[in-house]
């Protein structure tokens, strides 16, 4: 099984390098990928990695869209 294949909430703060309050707000909104465990969050790294390309290209055809305007 693979290492750290899943994150907590303070491992994924430090993953993708943003506060803890905001993940909380992204939790409460259903705009990032987890799984709840009783009470606690659980992350799947490799839904994060796919989260965040979808991000990236989002803004990134966003700004290419801007630009042809």
């Amino acid at each position: 099984m693979e290492k750290d294949k899943f994150l907590t909430v303070d491992e994924l703060c430090k993953y993708i390098k943003i506060p803890k309050p905001t993940i909380y707000m992204l939790l409460g909104k259903g705009h990032v990928p987890a799984a709840k465990i009783g009470r606690q969050w659980r992350f799947n790294k490799d839904s994060i990695d796919e989260w965040m390309k979808k991000k990236e290209e989002y803004y990134t055809t966003r700004k290419e869209r801007r630009k042809r305007l």
